[in-house]
């Protein structure tokens, strides 16, 4: 795994995707609406701006995922459309795709992952939008966890959320809970942010074969579920609890990263009525900015 990176470039770059071999990185430039792909030691291969109109352009000020496909393509989906580049970001294909992602983030993204001829997403197709969403009420029970055919979009397999997952057992009521996904041979690991347990999944079949306990340290507090009858409540629950950031591996090693959480005591004097204000930010930054890790060979914590 590697630790840093130094990267010439006068704004802040957010790491979008990592190359398979890691031999190169994606990253995103907000500001200027670039999209960097850096080599290993840190120099700038590409900057490629698709934002617009243009004829290789994906037609929106935003996108929601954008992963490398295999050693030479990226792969990036907007709200309505899937579009294929190749390394210097000259589009290959574009097509409308028959799915939502599910999730409240654009650009930093785990929605939509490809792995060989795959295409893994979090999502609902389109036609059965109303039995999802009816009458308001979200149905948990729907098969989210979904494996494409990377060619054709068409759904292979798919299933729904463990049922003792905090993301099952609350209804999906947390800011977000689309999985943190790594793929291993013929094996995915879903990691849910407000879950501490890893779901290995036989790969492309989609089915669940075991559960690691995750049995994080004292400084994990356990997110709760939001009040959707109250304004920000997600944004305050998420403060005073911990979620995942992280999966990855590193040879035999896995590796999981969680934030730290602010005490309640803390956060219950925090006014209701405003998210972001100069209290909130000064909490966020004293206890939220700290990562913690585990490590694990195999299901045994090291």
């Amino acid at each position: 795994i590697k630790d840093s990176l130094v990267i010439d470039n006068l704004t802040q770059l957010t790491l979008i995707d990592v190359k398979e071999d890691n031999s190169e990185y994606l990253f995103y430039d907000f500001k200027t609406n670039e999209f960097l792909r850096v080599d290993s030691s840190g120099d700038i291969l590409l900057r490629a701006n698709r934002t617009g109109d243009g004829k290789d352009n994906y037609k929106s000020s935003y996108f929601y995922t954008a992963n490398y496909s295999g050693n030479d393509e990226i792969m990036l989906t907007t709200n309505s459309e899937y579009f294929r580049y190749d390394l210097n970001f000259n589009l290959k294909e574009s097509q409308p795709m028959e799915f939502v992602l599910l999730t409240r983030r654009s650009g930093e993204n785990r929605a939509a992952q490809s792995y060989g001829s795959y295409l893994y997403t979090f999502s609902v197709e389109l036609q059965d939008m109303d039995k999802v969403y009816n009458s308001g009420i979200f149905n948990i029970s729907y098969p989210l966890l979904t494996i494409r055919d990377l060619a054709t979009l068409k759904r292979i397999s798919a299933d729904s959320l463990p049922k003792e997952s905090q993301p099952a057992i609350h209804n999906g009521m947390f800011l977000s809970f689309d999985p943190i996904v790594q793929f291993r041979k013929d094996e995915m690991f879903v990691l849910f942010p407000y879950s501490p347990e890893i779901y290995v999944y036989n790969f492309p079949e989609l089915k669940l074969k075991s559960t690691w306990e995750l049995n994080p340290s004292k400084e994990y507090k356990q997110t709760l579920p939001t009040n959707s009858t109250q304004n920000f409540d997600g944004f305050f629950k998420d403060l005073a609890g911990s979620q995942y950031t992280g999966l990855a591996f590193s040879n035999e090693y896995l590796v999981t990263m969680f934030k730290g959480a602010v005490p309640q005591e803390e956060v219950d004097a925090l006014p209701r009525n405003v998210v972001g204000d100069e209290r909130y930010m000064a909490l966020e930054e004293k206890y939220k900015s700290k990562m913690y890790y585990q490590v694990f060979k195999g299901e045994e914590k090291i």
